[in-house]
């Protein structure tokens, strides 16, 4: 029997992860399994919030940072969190600000439980930034491809049993750029999943960054 871990980084978005957890709840419930959560809080300068009781969440449980690492650090020190706790899981990792597609949830962890030899990748078919965000994002692409042959159109967003956690963790490339650990170490298979909009406020991350 799996557990099943849901990995949420995090950096000052706890109105948006407060509605998302809500919305892993009425997944869970939908495919009538419990879960529990691990928030890796980036050392976030708001104030965390109190989280309701839910029908399939077990518990939640909040990593803080002594320093603001970045989201592809705060996930990398959470899968070694979950890597040495040496249980047989279904891990999800997604974005604590809603724009994952929460509805694909039940898909990726159906597909994460048969495919154990797999990572289950989100890509993106749909992005809602502007016009101008999408050409950089697509250039960024290109640059990507150029350099490492692998067209990498999926980000943080997956699901995968922890028997991949030795491969992702390898070669410390995941302190880098999760997606690109993914790409180098691991066998892949993709969901399409359109990419939505924030749950709340503005997104964290600069233009420029």
């Amino acid at each position: 029997m799996h557990n099943y871990i849901f990995l949420l980084p995090l950096y000052n978005d706890w109105d948006s992860c407060t509605v998302l957890v809500d919305k892993i709840n009425f997944q869970m419930k939908k495919l009538n399994k419990k879960c529990e959560i691990l928030i890796i809080d980036d050392c976030s300068n708001t104030m965390q919030e109190n989280f309701s009781s839910f029908s399939n969440i077990k518990k939640i449980d909040i990593l803080s940072l002594k320093e603001n690492l970045g989201s592809q650090k705060a996930i990398s020190i959470g899968l070694q969190y979950l890597y040495r706790i040496k249980k047989k899981m279904v891990i999800t990792i997604l974005d604590s600000d809603g724009e994952d597609d929460v509805n694909k949830i039940p898909e990726m962890i159906k597909n994460a439980e048969t495919d154990e030899d797999k990572v289950i990748v989100s890509t993106r078919t749909k992005r809602q930034e502007n016009i101008l965000f999408k050409l950089l994002y697509f250039i960024h692409k290109m640059l990507t491809f150029l350099f490492t042959l692998n067209w990498i159109s999926y980000g943080n967003y997956s699901s995968f049993q922890s028997n991949q956690l030795k491969k992702i963790l390898s070669q410390k490339s995941s302190w880098l750029a999760f997606s690109a650990c993914v790409a180098k170490n691991c066998n892949i298979k993709k969901v399409k999943a359109e990419r939505k909009k924030r749950l709340d406020g503005i997104s964290k991350l600069s233009f420029l960054g």
